[in-house]
């Protein structure tokens, strides 16, 4: 069985001891006890984790248990903090609130209602800890989801789907089919990319001699002889003349 390391913060040395005492009785390891802030950061800065902090409203010098606990709240999150005190008015016990405490003891306390305060603190704390990781999971997993349906956005919006299994991705310039790239010469590229432009749609011939001599067409000879080649690499019909006036990219 865990023995829960509790970390005495009390600036009364009788009554530190005291509660060091009880706590061995009650089967907790007491890992420390400090009168004010700067011992306490000492402890814990000996690489000491406790499982719970036992803080005195009022220590010795100007640092109170609530500012100290409001630190501590920083490094050592999900560390519960039971406040001991003789004060017992309402505005104490408000301020002592809002550091999200786990219990208030006032003094003089018996044994068995330390004990049930501590429990009750340390399996608050591991539901609410686990709680934490359960929602940084769901967040964890929202995010994945978003990335991945973001890039499944950002694939349809480069991407063309064409007849015969071919896919064209506008932003690489790469014709697929299926998952295989169809390896093209820079012109037959070209021409892929001028259909793809407006896909679906007749685009004329001399549109695409531009397309591929950009300077200066080289003639229809020239053209008729990439786009032979063209052709014999891909599906007959992927790409359609439109009554000899164009020619068209078959969209799925």
């Amino acid at each position: 069985m865990k023995k829960y390391k509790i970390l005495i913060v009390e600036d009364e040395p009788i009554i530190a001891l005291n509660l060091q005492e009880i706590l061995f009785e009650l089967g907790y390891e007491p890992c420390g006890i400090a009168n004010n802030r700067c011992k306490t950061l000492a402890i814990l800065a000996k690489n000491i984790k406790p499982d719970l902090i036992l803080m005195d409203i009022y220590l010795q010098g100007p640092t109170t248990g609530i500012e100290l606990a409001k630190e501590l709240k920083k490094t050592l999150p999900n560390v519960p903090v039971i406040f001991l005190t003789a004060n017992s008015e309402l505005a104490t016990i408000r301020e002592a609130s809002e550091t999200f405490a786990y219990g208030y003891l006032v003094k003089p306390y018996k044994k068995n209602t330390l004990f049930a305060t501590i429990e009750l603190a340390l399996k608050k704390a591991s539901e609410d800890l686990q709680k934490n990781l359960d929602f940084e999971s769901v967040q964890n997993i929202n995010k994945t989801l978003e990335h991945k349906f973001s890039l499944e956005v950002e694939a349809k919006s480069r991407t063309i789907k064409l007849k015969y299994g071919y896919l064209f991705d506008k932003e690489k310039d790469v014709l697929y089919y299926g998952n295989e790239v169809v390896k093209l010469t820079n012109k037959e590229t070209e021409i892929i990319k001028a259909l793809c432009k407006t896909p679906g749609q007749k685009i004329s011939q001399e549109q695409l001699e531009y397309a591929i001599w950009q300077d200066e067409p080289a003639g229809y000879a020239a053209f008729r002889s990439v786009l032979f080649r063209l052709r014999n690499k891909i599906h007959k019909d992927l790409i359609t003349n439109q009554n000899n006036t164009g020619y068209r990219i078959e969209l799925l």
